[in-house]
């Protein structure tokens, strides 16, 4: 049995032909696994900057939250100190205040009398010289400065008369 020559040509062209279909689905195959290797390779790329960003903004938002607390921390801090500041201030301006606001005639002629007589007027009480303490005290009820005082001054002079009466 021979085979006729067309029937081998027929034969030898199929097979030609399904080679060059292989060969071009082998092609084919290669370029799509190299495009498939590509893509893999672009899609773990693009998923490390992913992941990279991520990190990054993870970064960010940490460090954020840290200037933000240590604002937050520094802005109390400035709050204690000025309102401390304030109230030291104002504390230092009260002071002065009461140093230097005017005092009234009759608390600063007292005090001037206190200052210059009253502990000369109680030892001579105690000495006994009622007579000495009474006329000082007549000569600083007619001293100018002392106007404001006047009623304190014949009330303490009515006083050092009862001690006298009591005394004798």
């Amino acid at each position: 049995m021979e085979q006729n020559p067309t029937n081998n040509e027929n034969t030898e062209r199929l097979l030609a032909e399904q080679k060059n279909r292989l060969d071009t689905l082998e092609q084919a195959f290669a370029a799509l696994e190299t495009r498939a290797k590509k893509y893999e390779d672009d899609w773990s790329a693009l998923y490390d900057q992913n992941r990279d960003l991520r990190e990054e903004n993870h970064r960010l938002q940490r460090d954020y939250e840290t200037l933000r607390v240590q604002k937050g921390g520094f802005g109390f801090k400035m709050l204690l100190l000025s309102g401390l500041g304030g109230f030291v201030t104002a504390l230092i301006l009260s002071f002065v205040y009461l140093k230097l606001k005017p005092k009234e005639p009759a608390v600063a002629a007292f005090r001037h009398f206190q200052r210059e007589n009253l502990i000369n007027y109680e030892l001579a009480i105690s000495q006994g010289k009622f007579e000495e303490v009474q006329t000082s005290l007549e000569k600083n009820q007619t001293r100018p400065e002392y106007k404001p005082i006047e009623p304190q001054i014949s009330f303490l002079k009515e006083i050092v008369n009862a001690a006298k009466q009591h005394c004798q």
